[in-house]
């Protein structure tokens, strides 16, 4: 019982920190960007990549 406690609190501890970092990092390309680019963020941009691949594997 103690263990499973253990794994779950760490599987927290290491999704919250990736979470973290990855927020962080998307805050610091936010204030410290090109300014001759376009904001786009990278979520839009995967998903976008995503839906295209959708797409080829259909026709």
């Amino acid at each position: 019982m103690e263990m499973s406690l253990l794994l779950v609190a760490a599987l927290l501890y290491v999704g919250f920190a990736l979470g973290l970092i990855l927020f962080v990092d998307n805050i610091v390309g936010v204030f410290f960007r090109d300014p001759r680019k376009p904001i786009q963020l990278r979520s839009f941009a995967s998903s976008r990549a995503f839906v295209t691949s959708q797409k080829l594997d259909q026709e």
